[in-house]
């Protein structure tokens, strides 16, 4: 007894997470949360992080280079030797170089370079790395828009599952009517026993339409979850039809990939430039701070070391002279990408405005045969009541009405994606 009421107890929790009340939200809110949640928005934002950092990198070539170095060695090779008790300011005249004695050196130093001209290639890798940086922000703000367009879309979908439900329990209320007139007919005689069966097997097929309209809300509540980046809990949509403006005519296209597109050409043309560079001379400053001891001679010392260095490589076989080239060809390509993207933009704002105009023929359309329809069954109704129209008629009447709402809310529906689409092709916000 104490065992099964142990495990009821425990039951409880479950049970109340199952039937915990699902959270409401609006279009505003999906949308705010998916662009700020979703893991592909997470990851654009790791873009941008990793872009920073790389412009840093570029940055630290304009810095000087600070190193330390330490060694500890032990020789009796001859020159070593010499060197070794120079540098400690050891040297005696007795020091016989053909029998030289085992001397150990402690080196301690300090380095600093810096560069002072690079032929532009530091300048060049920074101005590079800023434009993948920009890219990168241009690229978050295009996965934003995108995933706004896809919460939009998801919530419309829950919204058009939702009038589905309604509609279809429209229709089990309308046929449960008809079922209870018709019996209460059959009871008086008036109406017969295959009109009552044939109304009961409508209404039948009514509720298995309803049973799969609830689960097919069920099925989008659920993949609007996850769009959100939600891995727990249960959503539902506030109520009202959704309110997203059309777009006027001369609305000007601010898509954030034409941006990052742009970005990404000047990217290109920095590298070229860094590579041009590494053609040119290359001019350092460098200095050092060393100090020596030997334990063996007991002796130490302080030295320094400042010059200026040139280096210009002349010749390397043409790596520089083809990687060069491979740049060139790469900033073409990116130049080319530019130009497709936005003829695909075009492309995608006609389809947006000619689907948008569609939508709304259907919607006029759909809207009148619901009336039409309603208007419709009214009659049978009334006919059948007074004996002039067959169960059949109804039937029919009812089914067409249900199929009228249903076109209809795929009509609204259709707008309302329209509309988001349209304003993802601008690249405006969907609120």
């Amino acid at each position: 007894m104490n065992r099964h009421l142990a495990t009821l107890l425990t039951l409880i929790p479950a049970c109340w997470m199952t039937t915990a009340p699902a959270e409401t939200l609006g279009l505003g809110q999906v949308v705010e949360e998916t662009a700020r949640s979703n893991p592909d928005a997470v990851i654009a934002e790791s873009r941008i992080a990793e872009a920073r950092a790389m412009l840093a990198a570029a940055g630290a070539a304009f810095q000087p280079r600070v190193s330390i170095e330490s060694s500890y060695m032990i020789t009796n090779q001859p020159v070593s030797v010499f060197g070794s008790v120079l540098n400690q300011e050891a040297y005696s005249n007795s020091l016989d170089f053909n029998n030289v004695p085992d001397t150990d050196n402690f080196n301690l130093r300090g380095v600093v370079s810096y560069p002072l001209y690079a032929g532009g290639g530091p300048a060049a890798a920074r101005d590079g790395a800023r434009a993948m940086l920009e890219a990168a922000g241009h690229g978050r703000a295009a996965v934003r828009q995108v995933l706004a367009a896809e919460a939009a879309s998801a919530y419309l979908a829950v919204w058009r599952s939702r009038a589905l439900v309604t509609a279809a329990e429209a229709a089990v209320k309308s046929f449960e009517n008809h079922v209870e007139l018709i019996s209460r007919r059959e009871t008086e005689g008036t109406s017969l026993r295959t009109d009552l069966l044939d109304m009961q097997v409508r209404l039948a097929a009514a509720r298995e339409d309803l049973a799969r309209a609830r689960n097919g809300n069920e099925l989008t509540r659920h993949a609007l979850r996850n769009l959100m980046g939600r891995e727990n809990g249960s959503i539902d949509i506030a109520g009202g039809t959704p309110r997203i403006a059309v777009p006027g005519n001369g609305v000007v296209p601010q898509r954030p990939e034409l941006r990052a597109s742009a970005a990404t050409e000047s990217a290109a043309d920095a590298a070229i430039r860094e590579l041009k560079a590494g053609r040119k001379p290359r001019v350092d400053l460098f200095g050092s701070v060393e100090e020596n001891y030997g334990a063996r001679n007991d002796s130490g010392a302080a030295n320094y070391t400042a010059g200026i260095m040139l280096k210009w490589d002349l010749w390397d076989g043409g790596e520089k002279k083809s990687r060069t080239e491979a740049a060139i060809a790469r900033a073409e390509a990116a130049r080319q990408r530019s130009r497709l993207l936005r003829l695909s933009v075009d492309l995608e704002i006609k389809q947006a405005r000619l689907g948008l105009k569609e939508a709304e023929e259907r919607l006029a359309v759909s809207a009148k045969s619901v009336e039409q329809a309603e208007e419709s069954v009214a009659l049978v109704q009334t006919r059948y009541a007074e004996g002039l129209a067959l169960s059949t008629q109804l039937i029919d009447a009812e089914t067409a009405l249900t199929v009228a709402r249903v076109r209809r809310t795929e009509a609204e529906v259709d707008r309302m994606r329209a509309i988001v689409m349209l304003r993802r092709a601008l690249g405006l916000p969907i609120l």
